[in-house]
């Protein structure tokens, strides 16, 4: 859903703009996992597993602990990506979460030892030529500008 929010964050941006309202990283942030916890509570209730997972959170309380910890670190996560959304662009967003994934990977595989089948490289040859092609056209562009101003 990566493009789809992207898309939807730069329209929100825009709009705000449009009305003087400049959006900070956090606003974006708060008001995203509002909507995503009234879901995921809506979505446990309905399913009838609300209860039970509080009740399997009490009675272990070792795997309580691991998701307190999980969610704290996926909250410092979530802090840089939407500071990059909201003083960037949401394409910048995507290249920056792209890039950790692949050295994510390329880290796995050198230091851990794990394999990559053939369409596994394919896969991360894509993937950096796509950011490398980003890259190259973002720089082009800037001397293009540097240009034209001298």
């Amino acid at each position: 859903m990566d493009g789809v929010t992207g898309g939807v964050q730069k329209r929100l941006k825009a709009n705000m703009k449009d009305v003087g309202v400049t959006p900070k990283a956090y606003d974006f942030m708060f008001y995203t996992n509002v909507y995503m916890a009234m879901v995921a509570t809506a979505i446990a209730l309905l399913g009838g597993e609300f209860a039970s997972g509080l009740e399997y959170c009490a009675m272990n309380p070792k795997v309580l602990s691991l998701i307190i910890k999980f969610s704290l670190c996926s909250a410092i996560g979530q802090s840089f990506i939407f500071f990059t959304v909201a003083h960037f662009d949401p394409l910048v967003c995507s290249t920056v979460t792209t890039t950790r994934k692949i050295f994510s990977v390329l880290l796995s595989i050198f230091l851990k030892g794990h394999n990559l089948s053939f369409q596994g490289w394919a896969g991360v040859s894509c993937a950096v030529s796509g950011i490398l092609s980003e890259v190259e056209n973002k720089v082009r562009e800037a001397h293009k500008r540097h240009y034209r101003n001298s």
